[in-house]
């Protein structure tokens, strides 16, 4: 029950409106990318970061991997349908780390991820005001 990321557009079931209306919102999403992202890239591409930030991306990567060897369809049906492994296996990063049981110590900025934005949440009710 843990969310992998923020949000993104889950396209597995997505058929709402039509091949006009999917793709009219696509082209909306990949036109506003580039805007909304290189801020934040600009903002951000000089914080100091090292070892600490480095292990815990490599056990978040690990749970992405966990989720998409045991949840995935894509992945799932890519391996019990009997593709090739390593074309499957192919968008999994390159360096992950598990632990057991683990949990951010209290106050870090992994901490804060955990409590304010990897948790349930109705992202689009709160933003409409």
């Amino acid at each position: 029950n843990e969310p992998r990321g923020i949000g993104g557009v889950f396209f597995d079931d997505f058929a709402e409106g039509g091949f006009e209306q999917s793709f009219a919102l696509m082209r909306s999403v990949g036109d506003a990318f580039v805007g909304a992202y290189l801020p934040i890239v600009h903002r951000r591409k000089n914080l100091p970061h090292g070892e600490r930030e480095r292990d815990f991306q490599t056990y978040r990567r690990g749970r992405y991997v966990e989720f998409n060897l045991v949840f995935d369809r894509g992945t799932l049906f890519g391996l019990q349908s009997g593709g090739r492994t390593e074309s499957i296996l192919m968008s999994m990063p390159p360096v992950v780390t598990w632990r057991y049981n683990w949990a951010p110590e209290a106050g870090t900025p992994e901490a804060r991820l955990y409590s304010e934005f990897l948790r349930p949440r109705d992202w689009v009710a709160e933003a409409e005001v």
